[in-house]
């Protein structure tokens, strides 16, 4: 529960709620009109919390988003992504003044759910040397759906460190038992 409550936090400072606490049934409502799966869920798990947040965070950027940075922006975006549509991605990648969309051909929201080496690979090296992969990288998926792993990431090359040591250690049980 400790993380949700972080990233409410965050959420909250960075993004003040635009109407108060009184009006949120109303607001979730509308949101409800626009889909009515995923509209309440939004509305009551990280919009209305924000209608009572008390501190709106110092530092809050609020634009430019078209400036030009040192280091290029890693936009990642799912194919198949039910809360943040492919089309969105692509959108804040167009709208940023240096970024690169690398695509996760795959399912489910954010590619925590559908692994990719080559996102994981991807990730790492602009965490690590703020290096893009080249423009219009496309990740396959390690699996497909209804492949009984499907979620587990492929032990492969390029994974170090230790998260490819858990996966072999995964391996390994899988094999002897």
């Amino acid at each position: 529960m400790a993380v949700q409550e972080q990233g409410g936090a965050l959420v909250c400072a960075d993004s003040p709620a635009r109407h108060p606490a009184s009006a949120w049934p109303q607001v979730v409502d509308h949101l409800e009109a626009v889909s009515r799966i995923g509209g309440p869920v939004v509305g009551w798990l990280v919009g209305a919390p924000c209608a009572s947040w008390p501190t709106p965070s110092a530092n809050r950027y609020t634009g430019p988003w078209n400036v030009t940075t040192k280091h290029p922006i890693l936009v990642i975006g799912t194919r198949f992504d039910p809360n943040t549509p492919l089309r969105n991605a692509q959108l804040a990648a167009g709208r940023l003044g240096n970024a690169v969309l690398v695509v996760h051909d795959g399912y489910g929201h954010t590619s925590h759910r559908d692994p990719s080496t080559c996102v994981i690979q991807a990730t790492g090296r602009y965490l690590i040397n703020l290096g893009t992969a080249p423009p219009g990288t496309v990740c396959p998926s390690d699996r497909l759906p209804f492949d009984p792993d499907f979620g587990q990431p492929r032990i492969g090359p390029g994974l170090t460190g230790a998260p490819a040591a858990a996966l072999t250690q995964r391996a390994n049980a899988r094999e002897h038992s």
